[in-house]
């Protein structure tokens, strides 16, 4: 079974899959695939035909450039992600394929919903904290001031809305014991085929 694991930004997603991870489970890192997708040769091509070859450096996308054009520019986010999302699909695919025989193997996603990823999964666990929690979490992450941060987080779907899609909930506001229990519970859940976090 292919299980999403997803959140908005601060909210622990990898926490979770860390801990996954380490019980021995399959991770596939949504991030980790984006990188790779900007090394293939048909989505270099497409972004230098959209964005100018001056997004090239050594004939490899130079993050920081794609980044400046994008960042705050819902267009160029737009065409990006036109790109980008069919490739990281297709790159999912493959590493569901290759896993197919596992009892759970598990997406970690952070743009699930955003990105109509929702189809690659048959049920999904959203982390979620409070929007307090979330902020200080970023601001002292990512060393941001507070107006930056809520900026972040204003640019996602919110924490609150991915909990009411998911198929289990993760409250991760608390302590670490916590989060882990939780994850234990929707494991027992999922292996005795129960839906709902309820």
């Amino acid at each position: 079974m292919n299980i999403g694991i997803t959140g908005s930004i601060s909210c622990g997603k990898s926490t979770v899959s860390r801990y996954l991870l380490d019980k021995g489970y399959t991770i596939i890192d949504a991030d980790k695939l984006g990188h790779n997708a900007l090394t293939c040769e048909d989505v270099k091509r497409k972004l230098a035909e959209n964005f100018g070859c001056t997004i090239l450096e050594n004939n490899e996308i130079s993050r920081e450039k794609l980044g400046k054009l994008v960042f705050g520019n819902e267009e160029n986010l737009k065409i990006l992600n036109s790109i980008i999302h069919p490739k990281i699909k297709e790159l999912i695919i493959k590493l569901q394929e290759k896993h197919k025989n596992e009892k759970f193997v598990f997406l970690d996603i952070a743009l699930l919903y955003e990105a109509n990823f929702v189809d690659l999964v048959e049920k999904v666990i959203v982390i979620y904290v409070n929007e307090n929690v979330q902020l200080d979490r970023l601001m002292s992450r990512n060393s941001l001031t507070k107006e930056v941060a809520l900026r972040r987080i204003d640019s996602q779907m919110s924490a609150k809305e991915k909990a009411s899609l998911g198929d289990f909930v993760i409250d991760n506001s608390n302590t670490l014991e916590s989060t882990y229990q939780q994850i234990e519970e929707i494991l027992e859940k999922l292996k005795r085929g129960e839906k709902n976090n309820d």
